[in-house]
Order: C-alpha cells, then structure tokens, then sequence
C-alpha cells in the first residue's frame, strides 16, 4: 500500500476572481464563493481559507471551511469603488501547504447621490441691450456616481416665464429673447441639475437660485403725462405759477433725471418761464388777453444719458379775461330825426359800443339813463335800436336829448362792478300837418250903422285863425265865407278883414251871421 505524502498544494479552480456587489447590499449579503482543489488525500486534502491581505477585513468575512465571502459594512461606491483581496487556500498535510489568488470585490455604483452645485446660488449684472444669444452665466453642478448616474443636464425649471433665457448642456444660460429692463429689471431663475440614471423615476436632481440683474442704458425718452392745456387770468402777479408740467422716464440713474426747457420764442420770451428740475410753468411779465388771448408752448423734457435723449410737447395755454376794459362808444354823439306820427315801435336809429373784453365781461347792454321823463323812447338792451314807445308830438316837444349807456355783464356772473360809458342821442320830431287852424276868439261880433258904409273900404272886423303847426304848414292861412250873405259880405283871404259891400236897413234885416272857414296851406 503506497501511503500519500503532502506533495501538492492546493490548486484553485480560478486564476482570480471577480465579484460584483451593489454598493446598497445590507450586511450578510452572499459576495461570492472562492473554491480551489489538493489532489492528495486525507488531511493532506483539507483545505482551509483565509484572507492574509490587511485590506478590508472589516468589510468582507470569508468561510475558513466553504470559502463563502459575506458582507459585514455598509459599502459606499463614492468612497471606496472595488476591493482588492489576498485570498490563501492552505491544506492540513505536514509540512503544509498553500497557495493564493487575487479576488477584486467590484462595488456596483447605485444612483444614490444627487447632483451638487457650487455654489449654491450665482448673479450676474448684464446691460439690458445685449444682443441674443449672449453668455449670461455658467452654473456647474457634479454628482459622485458614475456613469450615466453622474452625468448632468440642466434646465431652468422656473422664473423664466417669458422665454428670456435658455441654459446649454454644460450649464451656461444664455439670452434667447431681447431685453428691456423697463419691463423687467430682475430675473430670479431656478435652475436644475437632474443626473441621466437610465430609469426617469431613479433619477436625481437638485436646484440653484441664479439672480440676473438688468443694468440701464439709456433707451426710453422722457414722456409727459400731464394735461397738454391749461388757463391762466390776465393781469396775474408775475411769479404766479400756471401749471406744473411733469414727464416720467423709465430709465433709472441719471438716464432717468429729466431737466425741462423752453425753447428761444419771442412770443414766449419775457412772459413765461419754466423750473428745469421742478417743472414749473411761471408768470414773468404782463398778460393781455386782448392783445393774445392764448400762447403755444413747446415744452422740452431732456434725460441725462450719454447720449441724451430729449422729447418735447405743445402746451395749449388759454387767457381768461378779466374786466379791465371798457365798452366805449363811437362815436360818441349821435343824432337823428323821426316823423310825430312815426308809429309805436318804430326804429330810430342803433347806438353801438364795443367791449375787447371776453364773454360776460365783453358783452354789452344798453339803457336810456336820461332825457327821456316821458319814457316816450325805449331801448333793446342787446342790440342797442332805439324805439318809438309812445305817441309822439311835435306841438308838445320837438326835440329829446337822451343819455344813453352802454354796460358790460360782468356783475351777472363774477359778481364784480361793471364798467360803462354813455353816449348823447339828439331826437329831432319832424311836424307834420295835424293841427287844423283855430279861430281864436269865435264867435266874433260886429257892430255896424244902418244906410252907410263903414269907412276904409267898409270894413266891418278882423278875425284871425291860429295854426299849431310849424312852416311851412301854417305860414299862410286862408280865409273863406261858407255861409252866409256873400253879396253884402266880403273876407280879405289873406288877412281875415271882414268888409261890407253896401249898406244896410236894420228895418229890413237887423242881424247877419256869417260861416266862416279857415285852411292852411
């Protein structure tokens, strides 16, 4: 019987080995099993494993009898990725021997981290015209796993509402759209690092605040916002403020200070000026409404940028009056004449004054204040035509002298004390015949003796008829015998002599009465 010697050492089945553990195994996970054979017999063929590398005995356990590696720590890919292990398989034979191998326990990374910005926040001042597609700013981000679990796309996630910016793979915002921090002066944009874990739902992700800051430039002009008229009274105390004008810039710093100006205007000069900070529209000197009723301004309003930019507005500026003037007449005397039997109502002639003064204060009425007791005239108060308003009479006056005058409005409305002026108005009353000649003492009586004939002709008596009317309606009265004896009776037309053509006998004819007529011419 040939008795076994311990001549071979133990063989492993493997030249190595290779394990693959998840790096989230719990411990006492099944790593791997090493396995390794001694041809000799007996005890010669015992074989017992150990580790004799000093690496990592806290982390793995290895069977002396079955070879079995087991997990006893928490493993972590980020820090320690793969184990490299000294494995010995040894037999019990005398003298002993044994034999090693190499096993590499590979931790498999799982997508347990997520991505990590540094910083954690970033700004960045940009002017508000630049041009699209400019660099902004870069964010980075990393992530400790591997592979595609530690790669990183970024996306703005928030506060890009708009579609200002967009970000590129490696991180670097960029402008998509054009600018205008008159709009928007701040962006606050939240940006997220997600890692590329093959599963959506396994992947991680994690955020940072990127603040965008919009510097100015100088691309809005000023722009009025108040009202383009205003008023002002004549005669106002000079510094008087009329208005102020106010203009708004968007733009911040000095791009935005505003200063007002007006432009060299000889209408303008020396009756206006204007606050360059505080935009204050004064009174300097006289006005007149009735020598310019109203003023056109242009106003300019320019910023302080580099270079400046200016705009300018029309102010409408309208003078109100004031009763400062007078209604004057002209001419100042007037003068006509109307017919006696000139009817009710009817036109003597029209007074006119003129007021400069506006509205109320220039509107003018008129009235008879003297001359006229009898209120035989009237007036129209708007339009100034005098008026027969009773029955004239020549006989009872032939001539008015009435005082007329001419009033503005102004206490109607403003309250305020009228101004006037007067004017004098001769009415002459033209006669017409209306009055028929009146014999003065009718009847008359005469005495005359029987069987002669008076002497000087024969005459008998005057009688005289009295005319009311002027030449040349009663220059000339004519005598006449209507009735009665005109063979013995004769009347001088002219002269009224009343003469007896032959004698009389009282015992025929005692008495005689006469008709007598007298017409003017």
């Amino acid at each position: 019987q040939v008795l076994d010697t311990n001549d071979n050492p133990p063989a492993f089945l493997e030249p190595a080995y290779s394990f693959d553990i998840p790096e989230n195994a719990v411990r006492g996970h099944r790593v791997g099993k090493v396995q390794a054979v001694d041809p000799d017999l007996g005890i010669n063929a015992h074989l017992t494993y150990s580790v004799i590398s000093d690496w990592a005995n806290d982390v793995f356990s290895l069977n002396p009898q079955t070879g079995l590696f087991t997990l006893t720590a928490k493993l972590d890919y980020e820090e320690v990725p793969h184990y490299i292990l000294v494995v010995q398989a040894q037999d019990s034979g005398y003298p002993s021997l044994s034999s090693t191998l190499t096993v590499y326990c590979n931790v498999l990374d799982l997508n347990d981290n997520a991505p990590i910005f540094d910083p954690l926040s970033y700004s960045n001042d940009i002017f508000e015209n630049i041009t699209i597609g400019t660099s902004v700013v870069t964010v980075s981000a990393t992530d400790l796993d591997s592979g595609e679990n530690g790669k990183i796309e970024y996306s703005i996630t928030a506060g890009n509402e708009n579609g200002a910016f967009e970000i590129t793979l490696n991180g670097t915002i960029y402008t998509k759209r054009l600018l205008d921090r008159e709009n928007q002066s701040l962006y606050n944009l939240l940006v997220t690092a997600t890692d590329k874990a093959p599963t959506p739902e396994d992947r991680l992700s994690s955020t940072a605040q990127v603040t965008i800051i919009l510097k100015d430039v100088n691309d809005i002009s000023p722009e009025f916002i108040t009202p383009n008229e205003t008023v002002v009274a004549e005669n106002v105390p000079v510094n008087t403020v009329v208005m102020a004008i106010k203009a708004v810039d968007k733009d911040e710093g000095r791009n935005g200070y505003i200063e007002y100006s007006l432009p060299d205007d000889p209408t303008i000069n020396g009756v206006f000026s204007l606050g360059p900070v505080d935009g204050l529209l004064k009174v300097v000197g006289k006005i007149d409404r009735e020598t310019t009723s109203n003023y056109t301004l242009v106003v300019h309003a320019k910023d302080r940028g580099d270079p400046p930019r200016m705009t300018q507005a029309k102010i409408f500026v309208k003078v109100l009056d004031e009763n400062d003037n007078s209604p004057v007449f002209d001419p100042k005397q007037y003068s006509a004449s109307i017919s006696e039997n000139a009817s009710i109502g009817a036109s003597v002639l029209q007074v006119s004054a003129t007021d400069t003064d506006d509205e109320s204060n220039g509107r003018v009425r008129y009235s008879i204040v003297s001359g006229d007791s009898n209120r035989d005239f009237n007036i129209i108060e708007d339009t100034g035509v005098i008026r027969v308003a009773k029955n004239l009479n020549y006989e009872r006056k032939s001539r008015y002298t009435l005082m007329v005058k001419a009033e503005d409005c102004a206490d109607d409305i403003n309250g305020i004390a009228a101004r006037s002026d007067v004017a004098e108005v001769s009415v002459f009353i033209s006669d017409i015949n209306d009055n028929p000649p009146t014999f003065l003492n009718s009847p008359y009586l005469a005495y005359v003796t029987e069987n002669i004939i008076p002497p000087n002709g024969g005459y008998v008596i005057s009688v005289t008829a009295y005319d009311a009317d002027t030449p040349p309606f009663n220059n000339l009265v004519k005598y006449f015998v209507k009735e009665g004896d005109t063979d013995i009776f004769r009347i001088n037309a002219s002269t009224g002599d009343i003469s007896l053509l032959r004698a009389l006998d009282r015992e025929i004819q005692s008495e005689y009465v006469l008709g007598l007529v007298a017409m003017d011419t």
